[in-house]
C-alpha cells in the first residue's frame, strides 16, 4: 500500500493535469467561435457589397424587359381578356336572340361579332403579331423533321424514257463507262455507236436501287438493237472477244489448263494473268465464233526468234547479248551442251502464249548435307601440330520443294520441308596452341637456318648429275676444311657416325616428319640420342666419303622423301 504522502501527490499531479486539458478544450472551442463569427461577418459584407454592385444591371435589365417583352404581353393578356368578356356577352345576346327566332340569332350573333372585333381591335391584333411568327416557326421545324425522314433519289431517264431508280449521279457515270468498256471493238463504227441523253429528277420514292451495272444493260438496249446478249473474256481488264456461250468458253478455258497439267495429277495450273469472264450484253461486232476463240486462248502473242552462231560466240556471250541466262538458253534449245559451232541455228525467244499458264508442281528430290570441320585445341602441344581425331562424312537429306513454272522456265521456288535421311559427321581436327620455343634443345621451331655460317656458295645444286640424281645441295668455298657445321634446326640427333658414301655423317631428326643430313664431315661434335638447339655445332666441314674436295652435302628430307633444300632455306 502507498504511503498517505505519495497518494496526496499522485491526485494533486491528476488535479493539474485535468485543468491544463480543460483549459486547452476551452481555448480551442473560444478560438473555433471566433473564427465562425468572423465568417459570417465577412459573407454578409461580401454578399451586401455585390448585391449593390449588381442592382443597376438587375433595373436596367427589368427596365428592358418592360419595355420590349413586358408591354407586348401586357397588351396580348388584355386583349385575350377583353375578347373573353366579349365572346360572354355575345352569347348571352344570342342566347336571349335565340328565344324568339333562329334567324333574329344568327342576326346577333354576326353584328356582335362585327361589332366586338372592331372594338377589340389592337388585342386581336397584338395576338396575331404573337402568334403568326410562332406558327410559322412551328411549320418550318415540323417541315424539316418531315423532310429530314425522306430518303431523296433520283430518277434516271435517257432519251425521255424512264430507265430506273438510282442513289447518285455517280452509279451513272460507272454505268457509262462499263458500257464504253464492252463497246471498245466498236468506238469507231459509227453504227454502233450508243447515244446517251440523260436527265435526272428528284424523288423520294422508296423503290429498289438498281446498281450500275443493270443501269449500263438498260442503257444498252436503248442501243437501236446493236447488241447481243453474250459472254466477254477479259484479261487483266481488257476484252479479248466475247462468244454466244459461256459454258463454250469455261470449257475452252478449262481445256488450256488441263493440256499446260499434262497426266501430272500433282502439278497445279492456273492462269498468270487475272482471266475473267463476264456474262451481258455486248455489241454484235465483238462477236467471234467458237473456233475463233479457241485459236485466241491457245494462240501466242509473239513468235519465236532464232540465231545464227558466229565465230568465237560462246553461250555465255549469246546469253548476255540477249538479256537471258545460261539456263534458259539450254531450255530453249532442248538443253544444248557446251559445244557450238559457228552455222548453229539457236533458239533465242520463245513464242509466248496469249494466255499464259503457271504450273505449280511439288518436287521431292535428295540433297547432300557436307560435313563441318570442328576444330579442338590442345593447350599441351606447339602450334604446328595438328592431328585428324575423326574422319567428316557427308549427310543426306530428303527435300520437298514447290516449283513455279512458266512456259517451261522455273520462276520462282519454295521449300516445304526437309527430313534428314543420314546425318553428317563432322571431322573433328586437333591443333596445338603452344608457341615453340626459337632455340631449346630437342625442339625444331620449323624454320631452317643455314648449316655452314662462314660458307656460301652452292658448287653442286638438288639436280641430275653424272647420270644419277643429286639428292642435296653441296656447300663449300675458301677455306672450308673445319670449317663449323650447325643444326639447321632443334632436334634429336638420329645417327652420328660413318654412313657408307656419306663418310663420317649426322642426321637430325626434328619431328612432323623433317629430318637434315650432314655429309663428309671430318669431326663429329654430337653423339646420337643428343637432343640439339637451332645453331648448335654439331660438326666440321671434311672430304670423307665419295668425295672429291672439302664441301657439306646437306640434305632436307620430308615425310621420308628427298625435297630441295633451298626451298627451305633463308
Amino acid at each position: 500500500m502507498p504511503s498517505y504522502p505519495a497518494s496526496r501527490a499522485v491526485m494533486k499531479a491528476a488535479h493539474a493535469a485535468g485543468r491544463f486539458l480543460c483549459g486547452c478544450f476551452d481555448t480551442l472551442c473560444r478560438f473555433a467561435y471566433v473564427v465562425g463569427i468572423q465568417s459570417i461577418r465577412v459573407s454578409r459584407r461580401v454578399f451586401r457589397r455585390l448585391f449593390i454592385f449588381t442592382r443597376p444591371v438587375g433595373y436596367f435589365l427589368r427596365h428592358l424587359y418592360v419595355v420590349t417583352i413586358g408591354v407586348r404581353l401586357y397588351k396580348i393578356a388584355d386583349g385575350i381578356t377583353s375578347f373573353r368578356a366579349g365572346a360572354q356577352n355575345i352569347a348571352k345576346r344570342v342566347k336571349r336572340a335565340g328565344k324568339k327566332s333562329f334567324f333574329e340569332a344568327c342576326s346577333v350573333f354576326f353584328s356582335s361579332l362585327s361589332k366586338s372585333a372592331s372594338a377589340h381591335r389592337g388585342g386581336l391584333a397584338a395576338v396575331l403579331r404573337a402568334a403568326v411568327p410562332a406558327a410559322c416557326i412551328l411549320i418550318l421545324v415540323s417541315s424539316v423533321f418531315y423532310w429530314k425522314g425522306k430518303n431523296f433519289n433520283l430518277m434516271l431517264s435517257n432519251q425521255g424514257k424512264p430507265i430506273g431508280t438510282i442513289a447518285t449521279e455517280k452509279v451513272y457515270e460507272e454505268a457509262t463507262e462499263l458500257v464504253n468498256q464492252r463497246m471498245v471493238h466498236s468506238a469507231s463504227q459509227k453504227d454502233a455507236a450508243v447515244k446517251f441523253l440523260p436527265t435526272f429528277r428528284l424523288t423520294t420514292d422508296d423503290a429498289v436501287l438498281k446498281t450500275s451495272g443493270t443501269i449500263c444493260n438498260l442503257l444498252i438496249q436503248q442501243s437501236n438493237g446493236i447488241i447481243e446478249e453474250a459472254s466477254g473474256l477479259y484479261m487483266d481488264g481488257d476484252l479479248l472477244g466475247t462468244v454466244k456461250s459461256s459454258a463454250d468458253l469455261r470449257y475452252m478455258l478449262q481445256n488450256r489448263l488441263n493440256a499446260a497439267k499434262g497426266d501430272d495429277k500433282d502439278t497445279t495450273a492456273r492462269y498468270l494473268k487475272n482471266i475473267e469472264v463476264i456474262s451481258g450484253l455486248y455489241p454484235t461486232s465483238t462477236l467471234i465464233t467458237t473456233d475463233a476463240m479457241q485459236a485466241l486462248i491457245n494462240g501466242t502473242s509473239n513468235s519465236g526468234t532464232t540465231y545464227t552462231v558466229q565465230t568465237g560466240d560462246t553461250l555465255v556471250s549469246i546469253a548476255a547479248a540477249n538479256n537471258m541466262s545460261v539456263d534458259t538458253l539450254r531450255k530453249l534449245n532442248h538443253d544444248l551442251g557446251d559445244s557450238i559451232q559457228p552455222g548453229d541455228l539457236l533458239q533465242i525467244q520463245m513464242a509466248v502464249p496469249t494466255l499464259e499458264v503457271e504450273l505449280i508442281k511439288t518436287v521431292t528430290y535428295e540433297n547432300v548435307i557436307p560435313f563441318t570441320t570442328v576444330t579442338q585445341t590442345d593447350d599441351s602441344q606447339y602450334s604446328d601440330y595438328t592431328k585428324v581425331l575423326q574422319n567428316g562424312s557427308d549427310g543426306k537429306e530428303s527435300c520437298t520443294d514447290k516449283v513455279h513454272t512458266v512456259n517451261g522456265v522455273e520462276t520462282s521456288r519454295e521449300n516445304i520441308s526437309k527430313t534428314v535421311l543420314v546425318p553428317s559427321v563432322d571431322r573433328i581436327v586437333l591443333t596445338g596452341t603452344k608457341k615453340r620455343p626459337t632455340n631449346e634443345k630437342g625442339v625444331a621451331s620449323g624454320k631452317f637456318m643455314w648449316p655452314a655460317p662462314s660458307l656460301h656458295m652452292i658448287t653442286s645444286p638438288f639436280a641430275w648429275r653424272w647420270g644419277s640424281f643429286h639428292k642435296g645441295i653441296d656447300i663449300s668455298g675458301s677455306g672450308a676444311y673445319g670449317s663449323t657445321i650447325v643444326a639447321a634446326d632443334g632436334g634429336t640427333v638420329s645417327l652420328s657416325g660413318w654412313n657408307d658414301g656419306y663418310g663420317k655423317c649426322v642426321i637430325i631428326n626434328h619431328g612432323n616428319g623433317k629430318s637434315t643430313l650432314y655429309g663428309h664431315c671430318s669431326a663429329l661434335l654430337v653423339s646420337a640420342g643428343q637432343a640439339v638447339s637451332k645453331g648448335q655445332p654439331i660438326a666440321r666441314v671434311g672430304n670423307t666419303g665419295d668425295s672429291t674436295g672439302s664441301h657439306l652435302h646437306f640434305e632436307v628430307i620430308v615425310g621420308g622423301r628427298n625435297v630441295n633444300p633451298q626451298s627451305y632455306l633463308p
